[in-house]
Formats: C-alpha cells, sequence, structure tokens
C-alpha cells in the first residue's frame, strides 16, 4: 500500500480541512461543516485509490476531479441525477445556486447567512484546494509550494472577516502544515544521508547514526520559533490596507465595527450603543474647493420612540446629472456653489456620503437620487468614487429671525413630535434656557450654547446607564431624561436633545448622520469611522433645514456652524468674521488647528516651515517609527550570532588556564572559522597536515604561507614542548591573516556564511538554549521526585 501513500494523503487532508475553519467567522449557521469534510474524504479516498492503479500525476487528479464531481452531485444535485450520475440539469442548478452564494456574499456582512448556495461554494472551492493541495504535496513530494493553496484559502477567511482572527485558526493550520513538511523532510534525509542501512522501525538502538531524530530536533525548534514570531509580530508592526472577496464579507454588520471593508451607518440609532467602538479605519478621501467645511452627511431620521428610526425609502434612482435645489428654498437667500471630489470610498450602497444641499453630481455608472430627506442615495453598486455640487448657504439676520410657532404644510408632523416620557423635563429645561419671546433663531442658539457651553455637560463616549436621585438611589429613567440628568454622552445624545428641546419651542427638527470633514494632509481630507457624527437639523422657512452643533469638543472636535453663534456686537457677524471665530465669538481657528475634523476653515498651505512635520502625516511618520525600529530590530538580530561567537571566543580565551591553553583556543577557533569558508581538512589531522592542507586549497603563499607555518610552529610548540623550558608564541594576528587569506579565495556566499553564521556562534546559543532548558527542566524534576517520594 506504500504506493497509495495513505499517511501523506490523510495529512493532505486535514491540512484542507483546518485552513476552512476560519469560515466559522464567515458564514453561520456553520451547516456547510459537514459536508465540506464529506468532499474533502472523497478527494482524499479518490487521490490514494489513483495512486495505486496509476503513477501518472494527470490520472490521479483526473480521478480526484471525478470524484469531487460525484460527490457534489450527490450532496448538492438530488433531484438532477440518472442513476447517481450529473445530469445537464444539474449544471444549471449548480449555476443557480453559485449566483445565489454569490448575491448573498456581496448583499451581506460577515456573518452571512448560509444558504444552499454558500455550502454549494465553499464544498466546491475548498475540494479544488485540496486537490491542489494533494497533488503537490503527496505526488509530487512538494509540501512546502503545498502551502501555497493552503495560505490562500486561508487568507480568504483572515481578509474577509470584520475582527482580526483568532490566533489559533493560524497556529492549527501552520502545525498541520509543518507536519506535511516534516514528514517529506525526514524520508528525504534518510533517503540520501547515509549508506548504512537503516532500520525502518525506528530507533532500534539508542543512537542517531543517520541524523534523524537531531533534524527533527532543530526543525521542531524552529517551528515553534517561527509560529510564535508569527503571532507576535503581527501586534507590533504595522498593518498595511486590504481588500475583500468582492466588496462583501469584508464590511462589519454595524456601524461601530469599522474594518478596512465596506461599512454602514445606523440608521437605527440606540442613544446608549451607538458609536461605543470607533476605529480609525479610513472610509473615504476627498478634495473640494470650499473655503469652509461641512459635515458629509448619509441620512436623515425623523422618527423617536426610544431610539431614532429611518422613514421609509421614497426615491426615484436614474443617472442623474442635474438637480433642482429643494423647493422650500427661496431664490433670495445667498449662496455659493462649491464642488467635493470623493476617491475610495467604502460606504456601502445605498448610503452615500455627502454635503448637502445637492445640485449636480456624477457617480459614473451607479444610479443614484435624492430621497424625500434630501440626502443623496444609490442602487445595486457601491459608488467608490463619485463627485457632487452643492449650495453653501449664507442666510442673513433677518431670513433666520422667524417666530416660532408651529407650521405646517410640508413640514413633516414627526419633526414636532416630543419624546412622552422625557416631555416634563425637557418641557421645564426650556422655559429655563430659552428666553421668553426669542425668536426662532434665538431659540435655537441659546439651546445649542446651553448644551455646548452653559449647561455644564461633558463630552464621553461611556454613557452612564443609572443615575442616583436626591435620595442617594439609583434609578433608571429614559435615555433623554438620563443625558439631561447626567450631563455625560456623545453626539447622539447632544443631538436628541437639541432637537426635543428645539420641538419643545416650536422648532421642527430632526437627526443628520454622517461624518465630521476629516482631518487634511496637502489638500487632501481623510475621513475615519471615528469621526462617524449626528447633529440636529432645524427648519426655516425660505430657507429649509440647516445643521446646528451642540456637541462640545471631545474625541471629535467640533465647530458651529456661523449662524448658530451669537452676535459678539450691535450687528450680525460676518460669515467670513465668524469663520475665524470659536463658540464664543473668540478667535480660535489657528495654524495649529486649522486642518481638525469639523474645522470651518479650510486649510492652507502658505506654511513655509522646514521641519520634517510640514511635509509627513502623522500615519507616515508612524509608519517611518515602525519601519526604523524593524530595521534596528533586524540589524540586532543579524549580529546576534556574530557577537555570540565573538563572545564565546573571548570568554574561552579568559578561562584558558596558561599561554598554551589560549594557543590551543585560538587554533580550534582558526581551524572553525576556516571550516566555515567550506575547507575543511581531513578528521584527525595533525597542525602540520592541517597546515599543508589549507596551503594547497586556498592558494596560500609569500606573507600568507609564511603566517600560516607560524601558526602550526607556535601550536607545536605549545603542545610538545617541557614545561618552563620557554616562552609560548602568540599566535592571534597570525590566525586573523591565515582565515583573512583563505577567504579571500572563497565564493562570496561562503564568505557571507561564515560571517553571518559561524559555528561558534551557532553552538553558543546553542549552549545557552540547553542551559535555559536545563534550568527550567529542574524545579519541574523536583516536582515529579516529591511526588514520587509522597507516592511511596
Amino acid at each position: 500500500m506504500s504506493r497509495g501513500r495513505i499517511a501523506d494523503s490523510l495529512l493532505a487532508g486535514l491540512a484542507s480541512a483546518v485552513v476552512a475553519w476560519p469560515l466559522t467567522t464567515l458564514f453561520a449557521p456553520n451547516t456547510w461543516i459537514r459536508p465540506t469534510l464529506v468532499v474533502i474524504a472523497m478527494v482524499v479516498l479518490a487521490g490514494v485509490v489513483g495512486r495505486l492503479l496509476t503513477t501518472s500525476w494527470i490520472g490521479v487528479a483526473a480521478s480526484q476531479l471525478v470524484g469531487l464531481v460525484l460527490v457534489s452531485s450527490w450532496l448538492y444535485g438530488r433531484g438532477h441525477l440518472w442513476h447517481g450520475l450529473p445530469t445537464p440539469d444539474m449544471v444549471l442548478a449548480f449555476n443557480n445556486l453559485l449566483v445565489q452564494a454569490r448575491e448573498t456574499i456581496q448583499n451581506y456582512a460577515a456573518p452571512a447567512p448560509t444558504n444552499r448556495g454558500i455550502t454549494l461554494a465553499i464544498g466546491l472551492v475548498i475540494g479544488v484546494a485540496a486537490i491542489i493541495v494533494d497533488h503537490l504535496a503527496v505526488m509530487r513530494r512538494s509540501p512546502a509550494l503545498a502551502g501555497l493553496p493552503l495560505l490562500t484559502a486561508y487568507l480568504i477567511s483572515a481578509s474577509n472577516s470584520g475582527d482580526a482572527l483568532n490566533p489559533l485558526y493560524f497556529l492549527v493550520a501552520a502545525a498541520v502544515w509543518l507536519l506535511l513538511l516534516g514528514r517529506q523532510g525526514i524520508a528525504s534525509l534518510r533517503r540520501w544521508s547515509t549508506t548504512v542501512p537503516m532500520s525502518t522501525t525506528g530507533r532500534a538502538h539508542h543512537d542517531d547514526r543517520d541524523g534523524v531524530y537531531g533534524y527533527a530536533a532543530v526543525g521542531r525548534t524552529l517551528a515553534i520559533g517561527g509560529l510564535v514570531c508569527a503571532v507576535v509580530l503581527p501586534l507590533v508592526i504595522p498593518h498595511l490596507p486590504t481588500r475583500y472577496l468582492i466588496d462583501g464579507l469584508g464590511r462589519s454588520s454595524d456601524a461601530t465595527g469599522y474594518s478596512d471593508g465596506q461599512v454602514g451607518l445606523r440608521t437605527t440609532l440606540d442613544l446608549t450603543r451607538s458609536l461605543e467602538s470607533p476605529s480609525t479605519s479610513p472610509i473615504l478621501t476627498y478634495t473640494t474647493n470650499a473655503p469652509r467645511l461641512t459635515p458629509l452627511r448619509v441620512g436623515v431620521l425623523n422618527r423617536y420612540d426610544g431610539e431614532w428610526k429611518p422613514d421609509p425609502e421614497d426615491v426615484e434612482r436614474s443617472r442623474l446629472r442635474q438637480v433642482d435645489p429643494p423647493a422650500d428654498l427661496d431664490p433670495s437667500v445667498p449662496r455659493e456653489t462649491y464642488r467635493i471630489s470623493v476617491d475610495d470610498s467604502r460606504i456601502e450602497a445605498p448610503q452615500i456620503a455627502a454635503p448637502t444641499p445637492v445640485v449636480a453630481g456624477d457617480l459614473g455608472r451607479v444610479p443614484w437620487g435624492i430621497d424625500r430627506q434630501t440626502s443623496v442615495v444609490s442602487v445595486g453598486r457601491t459608488a467608490s468614487s463619485y463627485s457632487f455640487s452643492y449650495l453653501a448657504l449664507s442666510p442673513t439676520a433677518e431670513s433666520l429671525a422667524q417666530p416660532t410657532t408651529r407650521p405646517g404644510g410640508g413640514v413633516v408632523p414627526e419633526t414636532l413630535q416630543v419624546d412622552p416620557d422625557s416631555a416634563d423635563r425637557v418641557s421645564a429645561l426650556v422655559r429655563q434656557v430659552v428666553p421668553r419671546g426669542a425668536n426662532r433663531i434665538e431659540a435655537a442658539r441659546a439651546i445649542q450654547q446651553y448644551l455646548r457651553e452653559d449647561g455644564g455637560f461633558t463630552y464621553s463616549l461611556n454613557v452612564p446607564e443609572t443615575i442616583r436621585n436626591d435620595f442617594g438611589q439609583l434609578e433608571k429613567p429614559d435615555p433623554i431624561s438620563l443625558f439631561l440628568r447626567s450631563k455625560i454622552g456623545y453626539c447622539v445624545q447632544f443631538a436628541t436633545a437639541m432637537i426635543m428641546m428645539s420641538r419643545e419651542a416650536g422648532i421642527p427638527a430632526r437627526m443628520g448622520i454622517g461624518f465630521l470633514p476629516g482631518t487634511a494632509n496637502r489638500g487632501v481630507y481623510t475621513v475615519t469611522g471615528a469621526q462617524a457624527h449626528a447633529w440636529p437639523e432645524l427648519y426655516f422657512e425660505g430657507i429649509g433645514w440647516l445643521p446646528f452643533e451642540p456637541t462640545p469638543s471631545g474625541q471629535q472636535t467640533t465647530v458651529a456652524p456661523p449662524y448658530s453663534l451669537a452676535p459678539t456686537g450691535d450687528s450680525e457677524q460676518t460669515p467670513e468674521q465668524s469663520a475665524t471665530s470659536g463658540p464664543t465669538g473668540s478667535a480660535t481657528t489657528t495654524a495649529a488647528n486649522r486642518n481638525d475634523p469639523g474645522a470651518t476653515s479650510a486649510p492652507t498651505t502658505t506654511d513655509t516651515g522646514s521641519g520634517v512635520g510640514s511635509w509627513l502625516s502623522d500615519r507616515t511618520a508612524t509608519i517611518a517609527l515602525w519601519l526604523g525600529l524593524g530595521l534596528l530590530v533586524g540589524i540586532l538580530g543579524a549580529l546576534a550570532v556574530p557577537l555570540a561567537a565573538r563572545n564565546r571566543l573571548r570568554r574561552r580565551l579568559r578561562h584558558a588556564p596558561d599561554d598554551a591553553g589560549r594557543v590551543e583556543v585560538e587554533w580550534q577557533s582558526m581551524v572553525e572559522r576556516i571550516g566555515d569558508l567550506g575547507v575543511i581538512p581531513p578528521r584527525g589531522s595533525t597542525p602540520r597536515q592541517a597546515g599543508r592542507f589549507y596551503q594547497r586549497e586556498a592558494y596560500l603563499e609569500g606573507d600568507q604561507s609564511t603566517a600560516l607555518r607560524r601558526v602550526v610552529d607556535g601550536v607545536e610548540q605549545s603542545r610538545y614542548m617541557r614545561p618552563g623550558s620557554g616562552t609560548v608564541t602568540d599566535i592571534r594576528t597570525d590566525t586573523a591573516a591565515v582565515v583573512k587569506a583563505v577567504a579571500g579565495v572563497r565564493r562570496r556566499k561562503d564568505r557571507l556564511r561564515a560571517t553571518w553564521w559561524p559555528t561558534e556562534g551557532v553552538t553558543e546559543w546553542r549552549e545557552r538554549r540547553d542551559a535555559l532548558t536545563q534550568a527550567l527542566r529542574q524545579p519541574l524534576d523536583r516536582f515529579a521526585q516529591w511526588r514520587e517520594s509522597r507516592r511511596s
């Protein structure tokens, strides 16, 4: 049965199975596991039978493909078979199932639902991978090459999961591959390492004449060290961005779990759970010609019943170019038109991040439209690159000074509904904060000022769940009351509070969700997951919905729009004056914070600083730092063996009993260093015989030959002269000259090996390892002896 290579075939099948294990993180439930294991078992069985019948790798691979088709037909093609054989109808059925699998991967984030299409696709992919692994590892006896398809199968899971994979997945897969590699290596070593017939039953005697067990010990040490490094090093080196399987499973399933795949903001916001785990993963990059930046809106929420919920979609999508301004925007409102161009957007369809209101756009071949809330949406495919033209409104003080009477007409009724659970507290707070007789903009400014500065609120992602009342008892009120009493929250809580207070004051209000403007680097803005944001939008007749900013700067840097700030003098500030004023109107926009996410002014490019910070971004500096540290660690690692060799020689010289002992140490060191260069004298040679061998092999002549002669004479003198009869000659300088002369006639790779991997250094590290092992083993041995004594 040796031709079947059953053991190797089983190991190859096991390797294919374990690399499929991480797929459990991508699909749920795990009903695909059993049929996939059956497919792998069929591939292994077909491979063993094929090798028993033929020595042709084509014949074996053909038998495995036939086995794969048959078992797939039996598992997934029931109803489309003829006496157990596949029919043309089965091909059509498989096509439909694979289309279903593709749509599932494209439309779901991990973990995606496991349907028949997914089960078939996994079975076929892992089955083909098992055939390739079996061919490389068993037929071609190249388990090292078999690691490539195994790695590919593993990376499908690693690169499409929303979070980092558990290291156990990698360790198990790597261990099985190393078993394949070690088994093949030992078999090869037994074939060429000796001409003495060896027993096939293992170590019959307590010797290792063929070197197999020493080889295996070194292999195990290297394997364990490699696995440890593979798990530890990714924790300290910078991670490069990844790409995902057809823009599907790499997405995170909620708004708090950003990855390098596609993302989507929640359109149902729970006040106690949104934005708990912000991420620095890039979401999109863009350029703009706007002098003042605005948030990038993704959606709008009107209805609140303990959590924010979206309205049903109502939009006709097509490949639009021009968009009419909002119907409720009066032509007399001052405005400017600016352009934004987005690249590498990872926001999943139908969401699109864009300023508002949009008047023109280009999404390439992606259909898009404007919903009833004036948000841009796409359909079918994600728009990774697009551009929009939008209006930046500068309403006058007179147009904003509108009464707070509840308007009717086109205003959605939900935008005036106050949460009943917190209505009493909100009403009392509005009476306290909003001046009597205030118009709409005055009321909005007063509410924003109270939440942003005057009310003593604190920005924090750690939202309390309970609060103590006046009697010291813990209470868990409704989310809005909890925030107004604890005064701790983040953008969602601040925005919700302002919306409810504005509605109570008679101003229609709703929630906008999206992203802050991002950070700039050489005119290109980058928006990350941590810059997801929520803000209130208040309605003004003839103007439309205007965003406000009640959230104070915390982990997110926010700046209130100019029109939302109270005037500092007798007259209203102009937009140009407001652009350089903070929440209280003081000048706060300096060169140090112009690129802050949410800054109202676009950064200028007139900085003439010559420092590194003027042209290196924080991310580039971080990567450069890690690369520098990696280079330093690499240099120290490369010097580890040569330095150990030098340290060993110095220690041996220091511990030598006399001058003769030091000469002997120098001679042995020279022999080992020349041996590292590939010049090894016959075993048992005397110093004179070794000298003649070196002179002949290295073509030594002149001063080189004289130095070698002095070395040989010195060694013979130290070994054979009578004690006290003379002074022993120091040969250190001559040994260095001889080694240099021999290195000059050797190949470059021999010189490199001798320099960076000297035998003395390897021996030194091996002795240190053995000493450490012995030191660690002694307590265990003592404990074992103690237990044995207790038993006896």
